[in-house]
């Protein structure tokens, strides 16, 4: 899982300033591409190229608990000032786009789940009334050490935050099939797409289904660190993905192996938290 020697010429230019995303990504691929860091806050100003690749991680705290408002969507800001300029855009989406259920494919039924899917959707198809140049990326999990504040909770913030207080609390999805990505294979397939100058729709997962609880289990945290489940009921929302065009599209895959040793190595961070 080395990354290339050879350095690329496309410059890519990430908006966000606190995105574990990001972060993940500047450090695994600052010596493959020209990878410049701006503020959401500076992209009106800053001096876009048409060969210019742009990844948004940011959002706008609003698109993830209200109902969808333009003025909150930044990724459809973003889209807006690209299209003057004919550049393509890295629209980092969700796989809450869809309904939930196992091998959910890029074809797969589109019924948003929660506040957030929704706008996710809202804003892919506003995008693509203003950009020819995008590439959707339907995130699934994306686990790895997460320390920054998060806008949106997600199963790392829990499980770190838990970690410290010695007692993790989960809810029923402990018991449910997710797929979990570690933040670095993600980033591998990241730099892939970047590579080849993909449009479209792509779903990034693992491409396995794993359980909340054997994740937990392959992590191999401090025996003193309690876990419980609060029984608490919500609705189900158990789901994995077909990665099929992701193989196809990139020509790699990461067997189930290496998808097991990244959460060891996660595992290992925590510890040290």
């Amino acid at each position: 899982m080395k990354l290339k020697k050879l350095r690329s010429k496309k410059r890519i230019i990430v908006i966000g300033n606190k995105s574990f995303i990001q972060k993940n990504f500047y450090e695994l691929c600052k010596k493959r591409f020209e990878i410049k860091k701006i503020r959401f806050t500076k992209i009106n100003s800053f001096q876009f190229n048409q060969d210019d690749i742009v990844i948004n991680c940011s959002q706008n705290k609003n698109f993830f608990n209200r109902n969808y408002i333009k003025k909150f969507d930044r990724n459809f800001k973003v889209a807006k000032i690209l299209s003057r300029k004919n550049s393509q855009l890295i629209l980092l989406s969700s796989r809450n786009v869809y309904k939930p259920k196992l091998d959910i494919c890029e074809n797969s039924q589109l019924k948003p789940i929660d506040i957030y899917g929704k706008n996710c959707l809202k804003s892919e198809n506003n995008c693509k009334s203003v950009l020819k140049k995008l590439t959707i990326l339907r995130l699934s999990n994306v686990v790895g050490i997460e320390t920054m504040k998060k806008k949106r909770l997600s199963l790392m913030s829990v499980l770190i935050n838990g970690v410290k207080e010695k007692h993790v609390i989960f809810d029923d999805s402990y018991e449910w099939y997710k797929d979990l990505i570690p933040i670095r294979i993600l980033c591998l397939y990241l730099e892939k797409i970047l590579l080849i100058n993909y449009y479209g729709v792509l779903n990034i997962g693992s491409g396995f289904k794993i359980k909340i609880k054997n994740f937990i289990r392959y992590l191999d945290l401090n025996k003193k660190i309690k876990i419980s489940v609060n029984q608490k009921k919500i609705k189900k929302d158990e789901y994995s993905y077909d990665i099929k065009k992701l193989k196809k599209i990139t020509k790699i895959f990461y067997p189930r192996k290496i998808i097991i040793k990244e959460f060891n190595n996660i595992g290992k961070l925590i510890k040290k938290i």
